[in-house]
């Protein structure tokens, strides 16, 4: 398991893994809760996360700067190289602004909720090893923070983050407001 020490004044400075499971199957395991309601939920949120920037003030800044470099060079108030120059120099804007943002890679929520709706049969099994704990924590969270011999927060993956998101605002909905985790 990976945890994470601040340097509080807490004593002892460290806990046995044996504590950190422990504290990890009574505290965060039996609070992961996930009914049918994300396959809707997760993919909407994920969607509006990265909206496209609206650049169409500056579009039309740089489309008037078009218009104006034109009529300059019409009226013959610039050589042909400098027309061309400040041209490209402007179109290369225009398509920079015109290109979309590539999307966010969304991740395999049907794996994710595989794993998470399981971690508590996977993390009770009899067969399982303290390192196979270790693993199966590594591959759900990125950190997991203790206060002396307490868990005081922990951090999921990137790929896992929505569906925990989804699993707290859900018992929110649910309990009135207070959050288990």
């Amino acid at each position: 398991m990976f945890h994470n020490w601040h340097r509080c004044g807490t004593t002892p400075l460290s806990v046995g893994a044996a504590r950190v499971e422990q504290e990890f199957a009574d505290r965060v395991i039996p609070r992961i809760a996930l009914d049918d309601g994300w396959r809707k939920a997760v993919p909407t949120c994920l969607a509006h996360k990265n909206p496209q920037p609206d650049h169409s003030g500056e579009v039309q800044r740089l489309e008037m700067a078009l218009a104006n470099l034109r009529k300059q060079h019409l009226w013959s108030a610039m050589t042909d190289e400098d027309f061309r120059s400040e041209f490209r120099q402007i179109e290369c804007q225009l398509r920079a602004l015109s290109t979309p943002q590539p999307d966010v890679p969304t991740p395999n929520l049907d794996r994710t909720t595989a794993i998470l709706r399981d971690l508590s049969v996977l993390w009770r099994h009899q067969g399982v090893t303290p390192r196979q704990h270790r693993n199966l924590a590594g591959e759900v969270f990125e950190e997991i923070r203790l206060r002396g011999q307490t868990l005081v927060a922990f951090k999921p993956r990137p790929h896992h983050a929505p569906l925990f998101a989804y699993s707290i605002w859900r018992q929110q909905q649910v309990f009135g407001g207070t959050s288990l985790f």
